[in-house]
């Protein structure tokens, strides 16, 4: 089983996508990404999916992928956002495997089969 860090500011949302992600894969959640941030670093060739929200205060998702690739470029790397437009022109967006409208998390399934389809 793959092991992923799931990361947004959204307490409740985490609590929720931990559960509905454990039947999946070996889950580790953060609220602060600093937190995860200083996690990926001590685990950095145990994590396969980095899975951030993009708009987090102290460090942003994009921030965070980036320091994830530096630490470990094969590291499969996903943002949620509902900025997809206005992300195009970061400069930092190519460390980033995918990026998703946070709308996905609505349905566990349809997010499986995107993690799925670039992870595999």
């Amino acid at each position: 089983m793959q092991n992923l860090v799931f990361v947004d500011d959204n307490e409740t949302l985490v609590n929720i996508m931990e559960s509905e992600l454990e039947d999946y894969y070996n889950v580790n959640v953060f609220v602060n990404p600093q937190d995860a941030l200083a996690y990926l670093t001590d685990n950095i060739d145990k994590v396969d999916i980095l899975l951030t929200d993009f708009m987090m205060p102290q460090l942003n998702g994009l921030q965070l992928v980036t320091e994830a690739k530096k630490k470990n470029p094969a590291i499969h790397t996903i943002i949620l956002t509902g900025y997809c437009k206005s992300m195009e022109n970061e400069e930092n967006i190519k460390n980033c495997d995918l990026m998703l409208d946070k709308n996905i998390l609505k349905d566990t399934d349809d997010l499986i089969d995107e993690i799925t389809a670039v992870c595999s």
